[in-house]
């Protein structure tokens, strides 16, 4: 990614932010998840309430975070050396990264809780086939596999290039 269009894009989210909260509209119903674990609307329409309240309830929590973490870089780069101050903001970090975790926990709970058991048992196998993305990417990587097709919206990964670099930088 260029400089340039990290800037544009920065300026872009900059002026979004500016604006104050604005309720996005809603996204299409995701049609392959849908399909699969056979949801109905109002299973969708509760999933989706249930993310955006997890998002209402996290914003404090992470926002809390980021200042902590700015005041601990900013007395880092200061050159402070008060060890005890530098330790309780850390500690405070951590507990702010637990209680995120646990809320998450929380809001992922309530979500399968809108599933009926068959839908959670194919939910289980779609946990197992995440966990193998990751070697998924590296065979097609290495042409052993067709990479799967983007999905409506999603930008083709263009993979490895015929000098070993490419695809998408993380």
């Amino acid at each position: 990614m260029s400089y340039r269009s990290m800037i544009c894009g920065l300026a872009l989210a900059m002026a979004a932010w500016a604006q104050g909260p604005v309720t996005p509209p809603t996204p299409p119903a995701p049609a392959e998840l849908k399909a699969y674990l056979g949801l109905s609307d109002s299973q969708i329409q509760a999933l989706r309430q249930i993310r955006q309240q997890e998002g209402e309830a996290l914003r404090s929590l992470h926002d809390e975070m980021a200042q902590k973490q700015k005041t601990l870089r900013d007395q880092l780069q200061a050159g402070s050396t008060d060890a005890a101050a530098l330790g309780r903001l850390l500690l405070d970090i951590q507990s702010l990264r637990k209680r995120i975790e646990d809320a998450e926990k929380t809001f992922r709970d309530q979500a399968a809780n809108q599933l009926t058991a068959d839908q959670k048992t194919k939910l289980k196998a779609l946990e197992e086939a995440a966990k193998l993305q990751p070697a998924i990417g590296q065979a097609a990587g290495l042409n052993l596999l067709t990479p799967p097709a983007p999905t409506q919206g999603e930008p083709r990964d263009p993979g490895m290039g015929p000098m070993g670099f490419g695809g998408r930088r993380q």
